[in-house]
């Protein structure tokens, strides 16, 4: 698991986080999963992501705002799993596993939200930290859902001055299994 914790930090630092002034969204259809994400951000070509140790990139787009080079950015990880968790339970052994992986590690908020489609539960975590020393801080909103055998870790990486993560929580919320 903390090899798709890095993976997915080497891609949000690729590009870190400017501010979205507006935020209308479209449905995106991927392997497994349904989610809105902003109409106005566009997806990052494959030989632009690291390729990670476990699992893989199910979806990296990014706003085409740039401020001090670098614009928000949303990634899903998806990895198999071997056992039965919840969605709620992965989020929190994550977390545990994230605040290692991070420097100037601050935790900003952490709540319970429910998806939309079939009310299953997670934990949300909002934080602030550095991938490495080379790297600016940023703020992180993260969660994950668990479908059937698989996890999808879900991530905006967003600039310091964004002062309301909401719009980005309630897209993470329209996170839907399908077939």
């Amino acid at each position: 698991m903390n090899k798709i914790i890095l993976a997915s930090s080497l891609f949000l630092l690729i590009s870190c986080g400017a501010t979205t002034t507006t935020l209308n969204s479209t449905s995106f259809k991927g392997s497994g999963f349904t989610i809105d994400i902003p109409s106005t951000w566009i997806a990052v070509e494959k030989p632009a992501l690291p390729v990670p140790a476990q699992g893989s990139i199910a979806l990296a787009v990014t706003s085409t705002d740039i401020v001090s080079g670098y614009a928000n950015n949303m990634s899903i990880l998806k990895g198999g799993l071997t056992e039965a968790i919840t969605s709620k339970d992965y989020s929190i052994t994550n977390y545990v596993h994230t605040t290692a992986a991070y420097l100037d590690f601050v935790k900003l908020d952490e709540k319970v939200i429910r998806f939309t489609e079939d009310n299953d539960t997670s934990n949300l975590y909002i934080f602030e930290a550095k991938y490495n020393t080379n790297t600016p801080k940023q703020k992180f909103i993260q969660t994950s859902k668990v479908c059937d055998n698989n996890v999808y870790l879900i991530t905006f990486g967003l600039g310091l001055t964004t002062a309301s993560t909401t719009k980005y929580e309630d897209l993470i919320k329209t996170f839907t299994c399908s077939q």
